[in-house]
């Protein structure tokens, strides 16, 4: 059973299904290639739950049927079957058969040749059904005729032969299982985990063949890995329709942020106020060269000048949004106060200058940068280069100890239009 490989069926479109949202993530996961036993590590569900979930999937027809070969497989403890200690195996869903019918069994050792008479002693009454526990044993009702075996066995010997129950397990199965709020809690923050390619997958192979307008009715209300899928629809009316359901949230907005390619459906984030608030989202959407420019500037206007100026050279965002961010940052300081404009001078040892050229720096600024000894040769250098560089500032550069012991630097101070007269007249 745990080797056993799922697989979704071929054209099936599952949406239409009635699942729950645990067992359309458990249907999402399955390739083809991943295991029971790996299906379990994804999906943290339990093996109970996870049998549970297979038997109901292929039930109603989403998966394909696993081969009969799988349904027993050896462990290790042997059971007892008539009192002959034979393999033990794993159950199968149909336990009980008719009186004799285990006697068949006994001295049968090859895999094929049990695995046949188990079939065809079930053939001999469809009436006589077992009553299977999430672990798949068979159980038997007070009221039910000593004259029936059980052939998955209720117990096991251990090395000392002493009986041990078999399906602890289904207790805590039971118990996990009823606390459904849990669970679903549990398999959301599975979803939101999952690589974004198997959303990408999902959507290409199940949603995009759907018309637009199906899709669109769809995102209203989808939830789970199909809403997650929806957010790679190249379609704006279905993203605008998308964050209009009220089950969307971070996860989404981000899928969106990184991948919709039409400013329309980036449009639509806008319209949830605290979207464009989370770093992430902020930081795919400036990613993004289909961002318009004011979509950019309701990012980027309330932010700082040192952090816009990061994002001027940030090599994550594309040429044109570079360039976008550069004229935001010409505009925001001509409105920003003297403080902030010193901050980025002095934080950026005078760099942001070059993207500055023809602009001014009030006496506030100038006046904070003269309070400051300045040591650093790159911000000298960047203020000498500064055509707008005020005289009052040239001076006190001119005053510092690192320009006194580099006469370079210091004839790029005089050397400027700005240079005061009198720092010209005086003797080195």
């Amino acid at each position: 059973m745990m080797d056993w490989k799922p697989r979704v069926r071929a054209g099936l479109r599952w949406e239409s299904l009635p699942l729950t949202a645990e067992e359309g993530f458990l249907l999402s996961r399955m390739d083809g290639m991943t295991s029971v036993q790996g299906l379990q590590q994804v999906t943290g569900l339990s093996q109970g739950q996870l049998r549970a979930m297979l038997a109901k999937l292929s039930a109603t027809g989403a998966i394909e049927p696993a081969p009969v070969a799988t349904a027993l497989e050896p462990t290790s403890a042997p059971a007892i079957v008539n009192g002959t200690a034979v393999a033990r195996r794993a159950p199968v869903t149909v336990e009980v058969m008719p009186d004799g019918a285990s006697d068949a069994l006994a001295g049968l050792h090859d895999d094929q040749e049990l695995i046949e008479a188990v079939l065809a002693s079930l053939n001999l009454d469809d009436s006589l059904e077992g009553d299977p526990t999430d672990e798949g044993d068979a159980v038997l009702d007070d009221d039910d005729e000593p004259g029936h075996s059980i052939v998955a066995a209720t117990s096991v010997h251990d090395d000392r032969g002493d009986a041990a129950p078999v399906g602890e397990g289904a207790e805590a199965d039971a118990v996990a299982a009823d606390d459904s709020d849990v669970l679903a809690a549990e398999a959301e923050d599975s979803a939101v985990d999952v690589e974004e390619g198997n959303y990408r997958k999902l959507f290409e192979t199940r949603l995009h063949p759907l018309p637009p307008e199906e899709r669109e009715a769809l995102a209203r209300t989808a939830i789970g890995s199909t809403a997650m899928a929806l957010c790679f629809d190249p379609v704006p009316q279905v993203i605008a329709r998308l964050m209009e359901n009220s089950e969307v949230g971070f996860p989404h907005a981000r899928l969106i942020a990184r991948y919709h390619r039409t400013p329309q459906g980036l449009d639509a984030i806008f319209k949830r106020s605290e979207f464009p608030r989370d770093t992430q989202v902020q930081r795919y959407l400036l990613s993004n060269p289909m961002l318009s420019e004011p979509q950019l500037k309701r990012v980027l206007q309330p932010k700082p000048l040192v952090q816009v100026y990061k994002w001027a050279l940030s090599r994550e965002l594309p040429e044109t949004n570079r360039i976008k961010v550069r004229q935001l940052l010409r505009s925001k300081w001509g409105v920003s106060d003297g403080e902030e404009r010193a901050n980025l001078v002095w934080s950026t040892e005078g760099r942001c200058l070059q993207y500055l050229v023809g602009l001014q720096l009030d006496s506030k600024a100038t006046t904070l940068l003269c309070q400051r000894s300045i040591h650093s040769v790159m911000m000298i250098q960047s203020l000498a280069r500064f055509t707008a560089t005020p005289p009052p500032l040239l001076a006190h550069l001119a005053r510092q100890p690192v320009v006194k012991r580099q006469p370079n630097l210091k004839t790029m101070i005089m050397q400027h239009p700005n240079c005061p007269s009198e720092l010209k007249r005086k003797k080195p």
